[in-house]
Formats: C-alpha cells, sequence, structure tokens
C-alpha cells in the first residue's frame, strides 16, 4: 500500500466535525534552542528547552450551491473556545487550537470560500505541584530535640564539688540509668567514668550509645555468615562494643528503642534531705531524661529514614515511636518550655510523615510452605525474585535461611 491508498482521494479534513477540502498544508515543529553566545569566545553553546508545540498551517476551502451555509458552519467552529479535534488529511486526528483564521471570497469565484489557518497543539495544562518531604521535617525535628535537650541537661547536670562516695554514686545511678544501652551494644557503662564532669561529653554517649543500638539491630543480614553460624549473635564490634541481638527488622529497632529508654526509669532519685543528696537527685532525674530523649529521637529517625516495606511494620514502630516521646512529655520532673516544644514538634513530624508514606503500603499476610525449602526458593515463589531471601529470613527470625521447616507459617508481605 502506497501513500496514495492512505490519503482520502479527496483531502478532506476537519475541525469541531465541520469538513473541508484541503489545498496546502504545511507543518512547524522541531526543537525550541536558547543560544548562547560568548565574548572573546568562537564556540557557541546551544541550550535545549524542549520541543515546540506543532503547528499546522492549512490551506483549504468550502465549495457548492450551499458553501455559504458551509462556510458560516466552520466561522463558527473556529470562533468556538477551547480545543477541539483536527482531523489532518495527511497526517492524521491532534487535538488543537485555531488561532489567525483569515478567509476570502470573491465574485469572479462565486461559490467558493478560501480559509487559511494555523493549528497549533493544544498540549495539557499541568500545574506547579508542590509536595511536602516529610522524613526530612521528621528529621529536623529530631536534630532540634537533640539540640534543645543538650542544653537542657548541661543546666541540670553538675558533679561541682562533689567527692569521694558522693561522686561514687552519681557514676553508679548514671551507669545504672545506661544499663539497658550497656546490655545491647556495650562498652556504654566503661565511659561514664571518663566523661562524668562534661556534660557535652555525657549526651554525645547517650546518643550514640543509642545510634549504635538502632544500627546493631538493622546491621544487614550475611548469608554466608548465618550458613557457617558466625552470626552477628556472636561478632564483637571495633571500638563500639559488641552487638548482643540478632540482626532484625525497623519494627524490632522500634521496640527495642522503647523499652530501653524506659528502663532507666527504675533508678530512683535518692532523698534529697543535705546538699550532696539534692545535687545527686538533679543529676538523677537529669540522666532519666536525658535517656528517654535520646531513645526518642533516635526512633523517631529510625521512622523517618526507614523506606517501610509494609503497612503493618510501619505502623507498629510508629506506636511505639509516638508512645515513647509522649512518656517524654508527661513526665512528673519539670520540663523546659524549649524540649517540650521541640517533643511537640518531633510528634507531629513523625506522626504526619506516617499518615503520608503509609498509605500505599502493602499488608502483611502469612504463607506456610508444605515441606523444608530454601529461603531463595520461597522469595521466588511468593514474588519471583530470590533476592528478597534475606527480607524473610529475617521477619521470621529463622535460625538457618538454607532450610526454611515445612509446615511453619511465615510472615511475608502481601504483594
Amino acid at each position: 500500500m502506497s501513500w496514495r491508498d492512505r490519503l482520502d482521494p479527496e483531502l478532506r479534513g476537519s475541525f469541531r466535525g465541520v469538513e473541508f477540502h484541503v489545498e496546502r498544508a504545511d507543518t512547524q515543529g522541531g526543537r525550541r534552542w536558547l543560544i548562547h553566545e560568548y565574548p572573546r569566545r568562537d564556540r557557541p553553546y546551544s541550550e535545549d528547552m524542549g520541543r515546540k508545540a506543532r503547528a499546522w498551517t492549512l490551506e483549504f476551502f468550502v465549495a457548492g450551491d450551499d458553501y455559504d451555509l458551509q462556510r458560516d458552519e466552520l466561522i463558527e467552529a473556529l470562533d468556538e473556545p477551547g480545543a477541539a479535534t483536527l482531523v489532518h488529511p495527511y497526517l492524521g486526528t491532534f487535538s488543537a487550537v485555531a488561532t489567525e483564521p483569515r478567509w476570502s471570497e470573491s465574485t469572479r469565484e462565486g461559490g467558493m470560500c478560501t480559509f487559511q489557518v494555523t493549528f497549533v497543539e493544544s498540549g495539557e495544562e499541568r500545574l506547579p505541584s508542590r509536595s511536602v518531604d516529610t522524613q526530612r521535617q521528621a528529621l529536623q525535628a529530631a536534630d532540634t530535640l537533640e539540640e534543645a535537650l543538650a542544653e537542657d541537661f548541661a543546666e541540670q547536670w553538675s558533679v561541682e564539688g562533689l567527692l569521694g562516695w558522693s561522686l561514687v554514686a552519681v557514676e553508679r545511678d548514671l551507669s545504672s540509668i545506661l544499663r539497658g544501652i550497656e546490655d545491647v551494644v556495650g562498652g556504654v557503662a566503661d565511659e561514664v567514668a571518663e566523661v562524668i564532669r562534661r556534660p557535652s561529653d555525657i549526651v554525645a554517649l547517650v546518643v550514640g550509645g543509642y545510634s549504635r543500638l538502632r544500627n546493631a539491630v538493622m546491621s544487614p543480614i550475611k548469608a554466608l555468615d548465618l550458613y557457617s553460624g558466625n552470626s552477628l549473635l556472636a561478632i564483637r564490634g571495633t571500638g563500639g562494643g559488641r552487638v548482643r541481638l540478632p540482626p532484625g527488622t525497623p519494627r524490632r529497632a522500634a521496640r527495642l528503642l522503647r523499652d530501653t529508654g524506659t528502663s532507666g526509669n527504675s533508678v530512683e532519685p535518692p532523698t534529697a534531705d543535705t546538699p550532696e543528696r539534692k545535687q545527686r537527685a538533679r543529676n538523677t532525674r537529669a540522666a532519666n531524661q536525658l535517656n528517654g530523649r535520646a531513645a526518642a529521637l533516635e526512633a523517631a529517625r529510625l521512622v523517618a529514614g526507614t523506606d517501610w516495606l509494609s503497612r503493618q511494620d510501619a505502623e507498629a514502630a510508629g506506636t511505639d515511636t509516638l508512645a515513647l516521646i509522649d512518656a517524654q512529655m508527661t513526665t512528673e520532673a519539670p520540663i523546659s518550655d524549649a524540649v517540650y516544644g521541640a517533643l511537640v514538634s518531633l510528634r507531629a513530624a513523625v506522626s504526619e510523615d506516617l499518615r503520608t508514606r503509609v498509605v500505599a503500603l502493602p499488608g502483611m499476610t502469612t504463607y506456610t510452605p508444605q515441606r523444608t525449602l530454601p529461603a531463595l526458593v520461597v522469595a521466588h515463589r511468593l514474588y519471583g525474585d530470590a533476592t528478597r531471601a534475606d527480607e524473610i529470613a529475617v521477619r521470621n527470625n529463622v535460625p538457618h535461611p538454607g532450610a526454611l521447616r515445612g509446615g511453619m507459617e511465615l510472615e511475608v508481605l502481601s504483594e
């Protein structure tokens, strides 16, 4: 079939359904180029500004005994507002607007009206869109809380003038409050004596300990280590304590942060019946607050920094994080305006981040293999992607990813 066979033999076109006969058609297209020419340089730079709007200039006519009726109908179609369908006899169908229409008639050429119209593609209206980076807002709110708690702790903490048993008691209380972090990552209690006189170093020790705790739980699982029996349960860190927990999911990390952040509350301040005891009681309350607030900001960073895979995981971690923040806002001990405001902002930012990102996440379901299979095979059967075997192994805390026991109910994504 040649080009002649594909064209209407009468070369008819139409606009808004009104037909006409085309004599000539010109098309404009290409790219929009912005040419930059610089002084004392021979070579210019051509900047591509995108595709030009397509334009079709058509010369067409209507003729016959009732040409005047066709002419009026066509003029009315060209005058109507908005885009319409243009049927081009050579190029096909487009959505276009008619610009600069001209028409002419003469007595010599009676029974005929000639038009010249430029049609331009209508395209689509795309208004600028705005989206809020809720993850970034939550992380910024956590940074603000860290600054506020550091300043507040520096105002509350003091060992000036304490000697002998009083200083030892303060060290013991602080070590007891940080026992939860020590039990998970280690290497925290050993540094208490070194930083006891420097509040900023105590803040760095506690916040850094919770950061290591989160990273310890979130450490990626290594298949070779698991197959060989050298899991992270037995790996010792370098200069950062030792990991005493197997690797886990963000959901488990949030629960551990909540439990650890509230564990220090069991250390009661002593009876403030002497100047030394008053100072010690004040330090104990400050250390308890620091421990809980550091856990809260690290949990918020966990929630904001995680690309959640399932709705249930995100909601569970969010519930633990918000509960931890609420616990810091409702303490019996006095709380400064700066810290309280930072906690309120952090809670709002975490809630908004979860509400924004959790909506489109898939849910969880269960899968029970009928016989013992490697995690690779299960991942391939469920998702067609064997690389997701680690996800199944970590989520279900299996002892050996090479052998998922038959009949064992596995928690997996519903996608």
